[in-house]
This record gives structure tokens, sequence and C-alpha cells, in this order.
């Protein structure tokens, strides 16, 4: 008798501790993530400018409940004394960037939102991968904003830079490339285990949106909010991406620092062309339109979402899986960048 009892006593303590659990579960604060999602935007890689500009208004203002364009922007943070980096991805050639009617739409609002054109600045890290997908570099002049790369013009911050053990080669477009170091002496050695911030994450901008292609990549899983930003953002990375680490953790590494923690006010991810296999480079034969824009605050959501359906598509074209090549996305969940949990992720569709 007293061993029912015992177990009895158990099992209520089991449930009462399950029952607090899910309580505290649900007073934990959610990640809203918007889903828009229109298959027929995309014309052979081509987005339609007014279809696309609808779907980013829909997404901010069902994502700050605002009533108009300008007031979703301030309710993200966004200031007329801003100045605003916009973080695009062109690694994929013209194809499988990120799309300039969706970059368009993005200033259209800052601007109703009181940022002049001025105070934009629309960024990547190369200019050779920049100009064939059609973001030529230009000064900011009138109604346009600025397009500027990290590189060649070496704008790097010398005094922030992210350290950790793995020694990498430097190559022409790292900050430290050309400096006279032996490259075997014990401060050459610190010099290659760091990786140094560009400007525009560290300076020059005040707020930053995010806006990812959305794509696998071989050396650090998928191209999604998080990875594109973090490598994006900093040299001398290739030290840190493939095998043994693919990423983790330098990549939650960079992106838990208070600078772009505290500017960047918006995830964009373009999954208007999602690729499941041989990226980030172009490669139609695992292309798909899939007309979608995913938007939000938590960037660890946003790519917890899309790896399952990119995985989906890798098993539907039978490719292997991406596996553990992306844990520096469940890795996030450690740092507090953002949630893997679906229980706390509000995923919304609109159409």
């Amino acid at each position: 008798m007293a061993g029912v009892v015992a177990l009895a006593v158990a099992a209520s303590s089991i449930d009462a501790q399950t029952a607090g659990s899910k309580q505290a579960t649900e007073r934990l604060p959610l990640s809203p993530v918007i889903l828009v999602e229109r298959p027929g935007v995309v014309r052979e890689f081509s987005a339609d400018p007014q279809q696309v500009a609808q779907m980013v208004d829909h997404a901010l203002l069902k994502l700050t409940s605002a009533q108009d364009i300008a007031t979703a922007w301030k309710r993200l943070g966004i200031t007329p004394q801003d100045v605003v980096g916009i973080k695009i991805t062109t690694a994929g050639g013209p194809a499988l960037c990120t799309h300039q009617p969706l970059v368009q739409a993005i200033c259209a609002g800052l601007e109703l939102a009181g940022v002049p054109a001025s105070q934009i600045i629309i960024w990547d890290k190369f200019q050779d991968k920049m100009r064939p997908a059609g973001y030529a570099l230009r000064a900011s002049r009138g109604a346009y904003p600025a397009i500027e790369s990290v590189v060649p013009a070496n704008y790097y911050d010398p005094s922030v830079f992210y350290r950790n053990d793995m020694a990498g080669n430097l190559i022409w477009g790292d900050f430290m490339f050309n400096q006279s170091l032996n490259m075997y002496d014990p401060v050459s050695n610190q010099i290659v285990c760091r990786s140094y911030f560009t400007k525009f994450v560290t300076q020059t901008c005040t707020k930053l949106i995010n806006v990812p292609v959305l794509t696998d990549n071989q050396f650090v899983g998928i191209s999604g909010c998080m990875s594109s930003l973090a490598l994006g953002s900093v040299d001398n990375n290739r030290r840190f991406q493939g095998p043994p680490t693919y990423g983790t953790p330098a990549i939650d590494d960079i992106l838990d620092r208070d600078f772009i923690r505290q500017k960047v006010v918006v995830h964009i991810l373009d999954a208007l062309v999602a690729q499941c296999a041989g990226g980030p480079s172009f490669n139609p034969q695992f292309c798909e339109s899939w007309g979608a824009l995913y938007v939000g605050r938590d960037p660890v959501a946003i790519d917890s979402l899309v790896l399952p359906k990119l995985e989906q598509m890798r098993r539907t074209m039978n490719v292997p899986p991406i596996g553990n090549t992306a844990n520096y996305i469940q890795m996030a969940n450690f740092y507090s960048l953002g949630t893997t949990d679906r229980r706390r992720i509000q995923l919304v569709r609109i159409p």
C-alpha cells in the first residue's frame, strides 16, 4: 500500500512539474514570423515589382500591427535620424540574389517613415559579386540611396574583431592581407585568428535590415538570416566554414555583439526563389520558385522554419541531407539570439 501511495505522489509531482513547465512555456514571449506566399510572383527568376511591394508591406503591417507602412517602420525602431544599412546577398548572381523589387519596396517604406534616400546604404561584401547581380556601386544622389561594398574598399574597422583559435590563410579582401607580417611569428598568429568587422555594422549604420536570399550552403548548411549576416559582416571567415565546424559556434559568436543585436530591426528572407543544393552559387537544377517572404525580428526562428523545407526539397531531388552542417541554428538558443522552439514561434501566414 505504501508503494502505491509513493507512486501516486510521484505521478502527482510529475504532473505538477509538467503543468508548471507548460505554463512557463506559455508565459515566454513568442517570436512572430510572417510568411507571405504568392507562387505566381516569380517568372523566369524575375519578380513582379508591384506584387513584391504588396507582400513586403502586408508582412510589416501584420508584424507590427500598424495601420500604415510608415508607422510600421517606426514601430520597428526606424527614425528620420537613422542611417539605415540594407544588407543584401549577391553571391548567387543575378538569378539567385536579393531581388531588386524587394529592396526598392524597403527603400520606399523607409522614405515614408522619414528616412532620406541619402541616409540609406544598400551593401554587400564584394563589389565583383554585386555588379553582375545588378547592384553596381554608386554614391547617394537625389532620390537614390547609395550602393556600397566592403571590398575592395577594405571597409573594415581595425578596432573591432572576432577572435577564435582557428587560424586562417589571409587572402585578397581580408583586412590584414597586404600588411607586411611574418605569418609565423606570435603576433601574426593572433592576426590570422582574427576576423575584422566591417564599419557598416560597427560605425556607419545606426540601424540594419537583413535581406538574405534562401539557398543551401555547402560550407555552413544554409544561407539564411544568420549565416548571411554573420559572414557578410567579417573578413577571414573561410577558416570556420566547412569541416569540421561548419560555422558552429563562430556564426553565433559573431552575431552575439551588442552593435548587431541592437541595430538589426528586421530580417526579410527572400525565398521568392529558393535553392536546395549547389549553393551558395546558382544552380538552376535545384531551384524552385517559392514566391515567399519570411519576415520577423528573430533570425533563428526564420532559419529553423526554412531548414526543414530545404531538407524536404533535397529528399525529393535525391540529394543528401543538410543535417549537422547547420548546427549553429540550434546552438543559437544558448546565446539567446532567438528560438528554434516551435511552441514559441508564432508563424502567421498571409496571402
